[in-house]
């Protein structure tokens, strides 16, 4: 089979479509697949194997991404040559619609995965942005109706997406490759060696990883580090990764006192994550939008019990099994989330049990199993044209 797989900002993975994106087009290709993926033109590109990339012209939005510009007339040709018969947009953007419009002029069928809220792209929540949501609904209402067959990786993603298209919705994992994310894939002279570089010590240890943006919520943390001093000392969290509120979350960090036990590691590398993970106790997600999580699962896979915000618009919460690997909390109240801290953080018993179901509930995200159901998809969708 020979798909064309689209998204603007894969190989380099930017957040966690980019990662879901790169994952497919491995496995797919490992499998024997033909491969094509249409994606931005980005300064050093990576090389990759076995597959196939074209690369278009692109603007980059500083904390978003690099987004290419090209037309559908430039795209049918493309399809025609390498034979297309199934397209994946990830995406709802100019290159995702144009890649189906290209597809609708030869009736190739086309697959549009949902890795997008309408909160990431606008902050509707705050009143002189509130008219714009409508504007974004109606784009997405647009694209997604253009697709033949949808792909949440959440039951949260599914109702979106049935308020934009009527056509067949299933739910796939993002997955995870237990392969690299277990916790037996660090030695434990990484793992010393990581602590010593950031300070650990014997401390407990909470860690939060993404993009330090507004619709991941971060500052949140900072209240509930603020409240928890109160209830305990030796705690420590970890927050992996970058974006705009970076230099904010760091002047509030030590405006509270508070740079002794939050440690802002900016991006690490593989190892070091892995290390991260291993290390940590509790993994913590006070984020108001989610289609999923992707960091949720590589915590659990790494063996860490998961905290996540309650929040309308988080898929993640869908990942916590209340009280057994670990709780939702308020995130209108931080006291709720630092009294579940600490009370999981004194219950060595709980805590073990809670980490051990982690390990377990994230067996039903296995990529490979994840990739199959895709496969069968495409399968189907095949048999209908």
């Amino acid at each position: 089979m020979k798909i064309c797989v689209v998204s603007d900002q894969a190989f380099p993975a930017w957040g966690g479509e980019g990662v879901a994106t790169q994952n497919l087009c491995m496995i797919l290709s490992r499998r024997g697949y033909e491969l094509l993926l249409l994606t931005s033109k980005v300064p050093h590109p990576p090389r990759i194997k076995g597959i196939e990339v074209i690369r278009f012209p692109s603007i980059f939005i500083p904390q978003r991404g690099h987004f290419a510009a090209t037309f559908f007339r430039q795209i049918v040709p493309i399809f025609k040559i390498k034979k297309i018969q199934v397209v994946h947009a990830n995406l709802p953007t100019f290159l995702g619609w144009q890649s189906f419009l290209a597809a609708k002029k030869l009736n190739i069928p086309c697959v549009a995965g949902l890795h997008v809220q309408v909160g990431n792209v606008v902050p509707y929540e705050l009143p002189p942005f509130f008219f714009f949501k409508g504007l974004v609904e109606f784009w997405f209402s647009y694209f997604y109706k253009m697709a033949d067959l949808l792909i949440s990786p959440s039951n949260l993603g599914k109702e979106i997406l049935s308020r934009y298209s009527s056509c067949r919705i299933e739910v796939v994992s993002n997955g995870i490759d237990p392969g690299i994310f277990n916790p037996t894939s660090i030695c434990f002279d990484e793992i010393e060696k990581f602590k010593k570089k950031f300070g650990l010590k014997d401390s407990h240890l909470l860690i939060y990883t993404g993009r330090l943006n507004r619709e991941k919520n971060v500052l949140y943390l900072v209240k509930i580090m603020q409240i928890l001093r109160q209830k305990k000392k030796n705690v420590k969290l970890l927050i992996v990764g970058k974006g705009e509120l970076e230099k904010l979350l760091q002047k509030k960090i030590f405006s509270t006192g508070l740079d002794e036990m939050i440690i802002l590691t900016g991006f690490l590398s593989k190892g070091e994550l892995l290390c991260a993970y291993r290390e940590a106790d509790i993994f913590i997600l006070p984020s108001l939008f989610e289609l999923q999580s992707i960091a949720s699962l590589e915590a659990m896979a790494m063996g860490c019990a998961i905290l996540v915000g309650k929040s309308s618009q988080s898929a993640a919460c869908e990942l916590v099994k209340e009280g057994i690997n670990g709780y939702t909390f308020d995130l209108k109240d931080p006291h709720d989330a630092a009294e579940k801290i600490n009370f999981i953080l004194s219950n060595p018993a709980l805590r073990k049990s809670m980490q051990k179901a982690s390990l377990t509930i994230v067996r039903e995200h296995d990529i490979q199993e994840s990739i199959t159901k895709v496969e069968k998809l495409y399968h189907e969708l095949l048999l209908l044209v």
